[in-house]
C-alpha cells in the first residue's frame, strides 16, 4: 500500500511539472505531423500485451501535415496525401493507379498552456487514376481530379517539449469529377488524429 501511495504521488508530481512547462510552438517553429492512428493502436496493443509493430500502408494513403509559424498563435499549413495501389493475382488481372491531394490553409490558435485549441480555414486538389487490365479484354481506365475548401477546428495536447497530439473535424464544400460524371457535396467529419514534431 506505500509503494502504491508513493507511485501515485509519484505520477501526480510528474504530471504537475509537465504541466507546469510550456511546450507550445512559437513564433519561427515549425513542425510535421503524420496519422497517429497505427501508434495509437500499437500503444493499445502493448497495454494489451499483443503488441503487434504497425505497418506501412500505401494503398491506404499515407498524410503528412506540414506547419511554419509566422507568430506564436499564427501558422501556415500545408497537407499532402499518396495513395499507390498495384496488384497481379497472377492468373492474367492487374490493377494499377494513383490518388495524390495536395492543401494550403492558415491556422489560428488559443491558449497558452499545453492543451491549445485551433481554428482556421484550407483548400485542396485531387487527382486520381486506375487501370484494370484484364487478359483478352480491353483495359478499363477511370481518372478523375477535385477541389475542396472549407474550415475546421480542433484541439492539441503537448505531451512532451515539441511534440503534440492532435485531433481535428472540419467541414466544408467538395466538387469531384470522375470520368464523365461530377459529384458536389457539403459535409464534414472528424479528418484526423495526428502526431505533430516540433523544430
Amino acid at each position: 500500500m506505500k509503494k502504491l501511495i508513493t507511485s501515485v504521488c509519484a505520477l501526480a508530481l510528474t504530471f504537475s511539472v509537465a504541466n507546469a512547462q510550456d511546450h507550445t510552438p512559437k513564433s519561427g517553429d515549425w513542425s510535421l505531423g503524420t496519422d497517429a492512428g497505427s501508434v495509437l493502436t500499437y500503444v493499445g496493443n502493448l497495454i494489451s500485451g499483443t503488441a503487434v509493430a504497425p505497418g506501412v500502408d500505401f494503398a491506404g494513403g499515407g498524410s503528412i501535415t506540414g506547419k511554419l509559424f509566422t507568430d506564436d498563435m499564427t501558422a501556415w499549413r500545408a497537407t499532402a496525401n499518396l495513395g499507390l495501389t498495384s496488384y497481379d493475382d497472377g492468373e492474367g488481372m492487374k490493377q494499377s493507379g494513383y490518388d495524390v491531394t495536395l492543401g494550403l490553409g492558415k491556422e489560428f490558435r488559443k491558449g497558452t498552456s499545453n492543451l491549445q485549441g485551433y481554428y482556421g480555414y484550407s483548400a485542396e486538389i485531387s487527382l486520381n487514376s486506375s487501370t484494370l487490365s484484364v487478359e483478352e479484354m480491353d483495359d478499363v481506365e477511370d481518372s478523375g481530379m477535385g477541389f475542396g475548401a472549407g474550415g475546421f477546428v480542433g484541439v492539441e495536447y503537448f505531451v512532451r517539449p515539441k511534440m503534440g497530439l492532435s485531433a481535428e473535424y472540419a467541414h466544408g464544400l467538395v466538387y469531384q469529377t470522375t470520368n464523365d460524371e461530377s459529384f458536389f457535396g457539403i459535409g464534414g467529419g472528424t479528418t484526423s488524429i495526428n502526431l505533430n514534431f516540433y523544430f
